[in-house]
């Protein structure tokens, strides 16, 4: 019988990983038992699942137990390899923050390569007909790595998105066991070009033939493209609001903006949620021009409800580093154009003049409004044009129906 186990964050439980919704039936007409290991112990299950599915939740958070057993295991040819990695390609110190760091993640690993023999024996899986899938390149990965060490015949894949690709995100820039998991897993798919080649010139010469391009995608059942209204500009961004996501630079574009009547709608939450929504009334609540407001948290069904049923003539992303953004993608499949900075992967979505404004990486919030303000210029054709572009780039890089076909056909093909 042919058994996948799949590892997440959140799915199926609370709000977040709505994109793995669009990825998920595919595997599951894919596969005749698939068991999903998330790290959500706590929340309401949000989606429904079909009668091949079972869900196991563990903690993310590693016990003592093996916490101990990855410092006993300092001089493991795991962690050797990695230290020497460290010091000769990353050229890094390799000081307590980065050892804690590695230690931790090998711990993690131990942990869940022994869920999985514990799985595979309660279960009695054929490891042979086993494929292991962990939807990020992080610790759950390094621990399916550990199993394919043993078990060889086991198919074992992940996917590389953003914040488990680039290492200058965090602090110190290390992302520990990177190069063990692309050089132990049959596969590792990227969601993006630029991901993709950072990590070539990365990992081992061994490993890079194990890279591949994998790009996500998202459906569009509604068959509506998006029409406007050209007596007012209507400005959508969707995301979580955190420092990285830079909302206050979309607040200060709007505000230099001027005899244009503009309604923006955010969708997303986050830590600076509040912070954020007093500094959009500080500096928009005086401009009778501005219509704005703050949706929330939503389900990724009533943001494409949204999308149908209300004209969007621009999204805006802001962000300061990206892999290659859903919510963009959700954007062009309704014919809308988006604005963002070129970084990480946006470039390969984002054809500046085509379907959107490619702005450059550390522009200025009067480069948005630039950019705002050229949009709102363009003659009619010129905006059909770019929803045009907008929708075609979608149907042709980020159709669902389309890339997780070809991404099941890679998987069987391993």
């Amino acid at each position: 019988m042919k058994t996948l186990i799949f590892f997440t964050s959140q799915f199926p439980f609370a709000d977040g990983e709505t994109f793995i919704e669009n990825e998920f039936p595919f595997l599951a007409s894919a596969f005749e038992k698939i068991f999903i290991v998330t790290n959500n112990i706590s929340g309401k299950q949000t989606r429904t699942l079909p009668e091949n599915v079972v869900v196991i939740r563990v903690p993310y958070a590693t016990s003592s137990k093996y916490k101990l057993q990855a410092l006993f295991n300092y001089f493991n040819p795991v962690v050797q390899h990695e230290l020497r990695f460290i010091k000769s390609k990353l050229h890094l110190s390799v000081s307590p923050k980065i050892i804690s760091t590695l230690l931790g993640s090998y711990a993690h690993a131990l942990e869940i390569n022994e869920l999985l023999l514990k799985i595979t024996d309660q279960h009695n899986i054929d490891v042979k007909s086993l494929y292991l899938y962990s939807y990020w390149m992080n610790n759950m990965a390094a621990g399916i790595a550990l199993f394919k060490q043993k078990y060889p015949k086991t198919k074992a894949i992940c996917r590389a998105h953003g914040w488990d690709v680039y290492f200058e995100r965090h602090n110190p820039p290390y992302l520990p066991l990177r190069n063990f998991i692309i050089e132990n897993l049959d596969a590792c798919f990227c969601i993006s070009e630029n991901g993709k080649q950072y990590l070539e010139n990365l990992v081992s010469v061994s490993g890079k033939n194990h890279l591949k391009l994998s790009r996500l995608g998202t459906l569009n059942n509604l068959n509506k493209k998006n029409e406007t209204n050209n007596s007012s500009l209507s400005i959508v961004s969707c995301s979580n609001i955190i420092p990285l996501k830079r909302i206050n630079l979309i607040i200060e574009a709007l505000a230099q903006i001027e005899n244009i009547q503009i309604k923006w709608t955010h969708f997303g939450d986050g830590e600076l949620a509040a912070e954020t929504k007093n500094y959009a009334d500080k500096v928009l609540s005086s401009r009778p021009d501005i219509k704005y407001s703050f949706a929330g948290q939503i389900s990724n069904k009533e943001l494409l409800n949204y999308y149908s049923n209300n004209p969007v003539d621009l999204f805006i992303n802001a962000s300061e580093t990206e892999g290659l953004p859903v919510s963009i993608m959700e954007a062009f499949s309704f014919g809308i154009p988006a604005i963002a900075m070129n970084v990480g992967g946006i470039s390969e979505i984002i054809q500046d003049g085509v379907n959107g404004f490619l702005l450059s990486a550390d522009s200025s919030a009067n480069e948005m409004a630039a950019a705002i303000i050229n949009f709102h210029s363009l003659s009619e054709t010129e905006k059909n044009n770019f929803r045009s572009g907008a929708f075609n780039t979608w149907d042709e890089k980020f159709n669902a129906e389309k890339n997780y076909r070809r991404f099941i056909e890679s998987i069987s093909n391993l």
